[in-house]
């Protein structure tokens, strides 16, 4: 039944307000109402569920237009200081994930590609304005341990860098987080664990693995919403030093500064999940093995929004 509903994630979901819509919980193989809409989710019941465990929600397809309003409004509280910075982060960092899971089915239509634009906006505004939110929300989200949540944390923190750098409009950088939201979605097409450091992968595996820029890019190429500017810098997120990455072997230097970016934090956060590191654990490491590749202000930049 989960296939027919809508994924959202517990964080996003906001205590002592009116919920639009019916949420379902997982239990066990089966799905169970847990509420209906109108009724109010008590900051208790919400602490009950974390406590069990529970990360992810389901609504049903119906409701995907009130869930996406209601997930603006919460994203719009971002700017709202009495609510705490840990909260506001939790909030931001699961959205991403929503955004990265439901990804496919919120670019066919043009309401669900502006609501994800709205979003990207706001959270930018958060990270950028807030020098505890890139922390707070690289807490909140942990160590990457499937695709959607490394998706969104280099999101995260290509909004973080790029916000340090000049030469970022606004138009420039929601392309670039956009970018980073979706860099890996061809992914979906590989049938092997791909989480897997990529010197263990078979030689075939690694040729399929290298595939997976251009798999995103044919995926996405179709949809309307899709810039060649967020094509491109999908095409590239794996290139990195002089001619050292994929698939093309770009001199990832003569690029401008947004494919420097999203190669940076994806290659850093691909780090912290094969060696098992946090990000404020990393930094130093990764330095150590990736300096040469990467121009020093960037990671540099990289270290400061670390520290």
């Amino acid at each position: 039944m989960s296939k027919e509903l809508y994924t959202i994630r517990l964080n996003t979901i906001r205590g002592n307000e009116e919920i639009p819509f019916d949420l379902y919980v997982a239990v066990g193989q089966r799905l169970v109402h847990y509420t209906r809409a109108r009724d109010e989710m008590e900051d208790d019941r919400l602490r009950g569920l974390k406590k069990h465990g529970v990360k992810k929600l389901f609504i049903r397809p119906e409701d995907e237009t009130a869930y996406l309003k209601y997930l603006e409004l919460g994203i719009e509280s971002l700017s709202n200081k009495s609510v705490s910075v840990e909260d506001r982060a939790a909030r931001a960092s699961s959205t991403l994930i929503v955004s990265v899971e439901n990804a496919e089915r919120n670019l066919d239509t043009e309401v669900g590609y502006e609501s994800q634009l709205r979003q990207l906006e706001h959270i930018s505004g958060f990270i950028g304005e807030d020098r505890k939110a890139i922390k707070s929300m690289l807490l909140a989200s942990g160590l990457s341990k499937d695709t959607n949540q490394h998706s969104a944390t280099v999101c995260s923190l290509a909004i973080a860098v790029a916000t340090k750098l000049d030469g970022f409009d606004k138009n420039s950088l929601t392309e670039l987080a956009y970018a980073a939201l979706l860099h890996d979605i061809g992914k979906a097409r590989l049938k092997f664990d791909y989480n897997r450091p990529y010197e263990e992968l078979t030689k075939d595996q690694q040729r399929q693995y290298q595939q997976h820029p251009a798999d995103g890019v044919g995926l996405l190429s179709g949809k309307p919403f899709i810039s060649p500017r967020i094509l491109g810098l999908i095409a590239s997120h794996e290139e990195y030093g002089e001619g050292r990455g994929y698939p093309e072997k770009k001199n990832l230097f003569q690029l401008d500064l947004s494919y420097q970016v999203i190669s940076l934090t994806n290659k850093f956060d691909r780090f912290c999940t094969v060696k098992n590191l946090q990000p404020f654990q990393a930094m130093d490491p990764f330095f150590e093995q990736h300096a040469a590749f990467y121009d020093e202000n960037l990671i540099a930049t990289l270290a400061t929004i670390l520290t």
